[in-house]
């Protein structure tokens, strides 16, 4: 290593010294002559951060359920049932009165999450297996949908 003020191989271990707020590397003589002495601090040993875990993602729903019609109706009807206030139930599942409220209204659907918290505290059922359209219904031209080829026989059928 060679000495920051005067370039020349530093013997032994370097001094390090502070001139104007800066701290340099240097040799014996140079550190006699420029700045004072720095006290090195030993270093904290480095504390190893750990990442945080990431919070877990809400679930999304399984494809195949969906919310019933009338949820409103039924939370509705439950929290009466059980003669809770929609404060205390509100309380209860961790929203805020006014969620519940426009759930009640119907103007809200709950997250799937919410729904099976609302499902097991008032043990009602809101969350059913969808059915999906058309696939129900049952006859050839419903479960894939029409062809090109029936397309053009209809319009075959109104020419004439």
């Amino acid at each position: 290593m060679y000495c920051e003020i005067c370039g020349r191989p530093i013997e032994g271990e370097p001094i390090p010294i502070e001139v104007d707020k800066a701290v340099l590397y240097v040799c014996r003589s140079c550190a006699a002559t420029y700045g004072k002495k720095v006290i090195q601090q030993q270093a904290a040993p480095a504390v190893k951060k750990t990442p945080r875990p990431k919070p877990a993602a809400p679930r999304p729903p399984p494809p195949e359920v969906e919310i019933v019609e009338n949820f409103g109706e039924v939370v509705k009807k439950a929290r009466e049932n059980l003669g809770l206030s929609r404060e205390a139930l509100a309380a209860m599942l961790g929203v805020k009165e006014t969620v519940l409220r426009r759930i009640e209204a119907g103007q809200l659907q709950p997250d799937f999450a919410l729904a099976r918290k609302l499902e097991k505290t008032l043990g009602v059922r809101l969350l059913v297996e969808s059915v999906e359209e058309g696939v129900a219904q049952t006859g050839r031209g419903a479960e894939r949908g029409l062809t090109l080829g029936e397309v053009a026989e209809i319009r075959d059928g109104g020419e004439e």
